[in-house]
C-alpha cells in the first residue's frame, strides 16, 4: 500500500494522482470498474427459420389433397408461433417459398390478425420468399 504526504495543499503527485484514478487505491462502493474487469455476458445469437414447405413440414404427406395442404400450413404456422411466444424468440424467419402466392398471403393476414409484425425479405439468402417475424 502507498501512502502519499502533501507537501502543499495544492501538490499531488502525479504517480499517485494516476494510480487513484486507475483504480488502484479503490476500496469503496461507488460501483466503478475499470473497463478491462467489466465483462458483459453475451447471448449466443441464432438464427431462427421455419420452413413452411408443405414437403418439409409433411415429408409423408405428397397424397393429401390440395385444398387440405393450406389450412394445414396455417395451424403448423400457429404451433410455431406459440412455441416462439413460450421460449422467448423474439425473432424468426418464416418461409413461405415462390408458388402462386397463396401461403404467403395467407400467412401475412395470419400475422396481421394476431398483431405480429412481419415484413418481407428482399436480401438474399430469401429473396422475397420469406417473413421477418418479430414477436
Amino acid at each position: 500500500m502507498y501512502f502519499c504526504k502533501v507537501q502543499d495543499k495544492d501538490s499531488i503527485n502525479p504517480q499517485i494522482l494516476k494510480m487513484m484514478m486507475m483504480g488502484g487505491f479503490s476500496s469503496d462502493s461507488s460501483g466503478f470498474v475499470s473497463p478491462k474487469d467489466k465483462k458483459t455476458p453475451q447471448k449466443a445469437k441464432r438464427k431462427v427459420e421455419f420452413d413452411l414447405h408443405f414437403d418439409r413440414v409433411f415429408p409423408q404427406g405428397g397424397s393429401t389433397p390440395q385444398v387440405q395442404r393450406l389450412p394445414m400450413q396455417l395451424e403448423v404456422l400457429q404451433e410455431f408461433i406459440t412455441d416462439c411466444k413460450k421460449n422467448g424468440v423474439t425473432s424468426a424467419y418464416v418461409i413461405v417459398g415462390k408458388g402462386e402466392g397463396k401461403l404467403k398471403k395467407m400467412v401475412s393476414q395470419e400475422l396481421e390478425r394476431q398483431h405480429i409484425r412481419h415484413n418481407l425479405v428482399l436480401d438474399p439468402p430469401y429473396f422475397s420468399n420469406a417473413f421477418k417475424v418479430v414477436f
